[in-house]
């Protein structure tokens, strides 16, 4: 009787380009709002606005809503503080990892899983949470201020 053998992926086969997806899916999920908490953050720093008049600066808060999603939650930008700051980054970092975690098990679920067929999983979860976070600050502008 033959014993069982043990068998290793090719280098850059299918197998490994699974794997490669399943680990490297949760980091690829934080690339997108990162760039975008980026983008809102050089937006702040070069607009001229002093103290009030930042408020009114609509695409800055647009892209650090998308950027952190869970900030609405923790009362943001209505109320502030350190500690809904950092509660907010870090519930939302955990929310695009999850979400890039999740997108990557369903591209890996395909018979040649790629990093497009992981793009293709991504822009669905993170359009339904950009939607969430719009209807939110509707909500928000429309009834609380």
């Amino acid at each position: 009787m033959a014993t069982p053998t043990t068998y290793t992926p090719v280098p850059g086969g299918p197998v490994a380009y699974r794997r490669r997806l399943l680990r490297w899916g949760p980091l690829m999920g934080l690339a997108v709002p990162a760039a975008a908490m980026g983008v809102a953050l050089a937006l702040y720093r070069l607009s001229p606005c002093d103290g009030i008049a930042c408020v009114e600066n609509l695409g800055v808060w647009l892209l650090a809503a998308m950027a952190l999603p869970t900030a609405l939650l923790w009362g943001l930008p209505l109320e502030s503080g350190r500690g809904r700051y950092a509660a907010a980054a870090i519930t939302s970092a955990a929310l695009w990892a999850a979400l890039g975690y999740l997108a990557a098990r369903r591209a890996s679920r395909r018979g040649l899983a790629t990093w497009r067929t992981w793009w293709s999983e991504y822009v669905w979860f993170a359009v339904a949470v950009w939607v969430g976070v719009a209807l939110g600050l509707y909500v928000i502008r429309t009834y609380a201020l």
